[in-house]
């Protein structure tokens, strides 16, 4: 298995935030951290010129596993303004030898219930633009395609993935399965990684607080304002048992890539290192 981590792991979730670690710290804490790969995160954190991102990985022994998108994907036109970013991407990826796209639906919906849903027409769009653009990086790129199921969007509830691999094309269409944002929808994560294990190439290691989860889904909070209570804790602290994730995998022979993260936009400069170096400890604990 190949160790990754990623911004979002040092609460980045925008290009450009005065509440989010400078993207030169951020490569040296990755580095300082014990990781040696990461995404991207979002266009333009990090330097969007391959020569310069190149020099700034090589100086810190760090390369790019792949970068994720977070687009608006139900509009019969979505595709007009996701072809562009995805080339974009497409181009750095190649040029710094990176593998992975990963995309996410940006629908903001409320937590699930009967009235969150997208439209019959809005699923049928976004499956379809899903998998114009896996085709496109697949056939025209010639990397790698997952979609990134996430909380608040098109495709959150398992069934919502279930669907969505039932409705895509396996040769094209890979799952990137984020343990945290599956357990948080209530579902149990570990249980569906090893039914759908064939479809899901890339992982995110994430893990949820029981008790936070909890009082979240009884006062019924919102997803941003419960990932800043913490939710989104700890590898060796939550919910999800990784020693069982891990052990399925090294089973089944798996050798991609497994991608530390934890949700907690917005956070002090401060905090993410001590956590980074936290969780590194706990892979380690795990073998990997």
């Amino acid at each position: 298995m190949k160790l990754a981590t990623a911004p979002d792991a040092w609460g980045v979730w925008y290009a450009d935030d005065p509440r989010q670690t400078p993207w030169e710290r951020y490569l040296d804490e990755v580095r300082d951290s014990g990781f040696t790969a990461t995404e991207t995160g979002p266009w333009g954190y990090l330097p969007t010129d391959p020569a310069r991102l190149t020099d700034a990985l090589s100086a810190r022994g760090l390369s790019i596993c792949g970068s994720a998108l977070v687009h608006l994907l139900a509009p019969t036109d979505a595709m007009q303004s996701l072809r562009p970013r995805l080339e974009q991407t497409c181009g750095l990826l190649k040029a710094v030898g990176a593998e992975w796209v990963v995309l996410m639906d940006d629908s903001d919906l409320p937590p699930p219930g009967k009235d969150r849903a997208l439209s019959a027409e809005n699923w049928r769009t976004m499956i379809a633009n899903v998998t114009e653009a896996a085709r496109y990086v697949t056939e025209e790129h010639g990397l790698s395609f997952v979609f990134h199921p996430h909380v608040g969007s098109g495709v959150e509830t398992e069934a919502e993935v279930v669907r969505l691999l039932d409705e895509t094309p396996a040769e094209l269409v890979g799952l990137c399965f984020d343990f945290g944002h599956h357990a948080y929808t209530g579902a149990d994560a570990v249980s569906f990684m090893k039914r759908y294990a064939d479809r899901i190439p890339y992982y995110h290691f994430k893990n949820v607080d029981p008790v936070l989860l909890e009082k979240i889904h009884r006062e019924n909070i919102d997803f941003i304002t419960g990932f800043q209570s913490g939710v989104m804790c700890e590898l060796d602290k939550g919910m999800v048992d990784f020693r069982t994730v891990v052990d399925f995998l090294r089973s089944r022979d798996y050798a991609g890539y497994v991608v530390y993260e934890q949700d907690m936009y917005p956070c002090p400069p401060d905090k993410p290192l001590p956590i980074a170096k936290r969780n590194r400890e706990a892979l380690k604990a795990l073998g990997l």
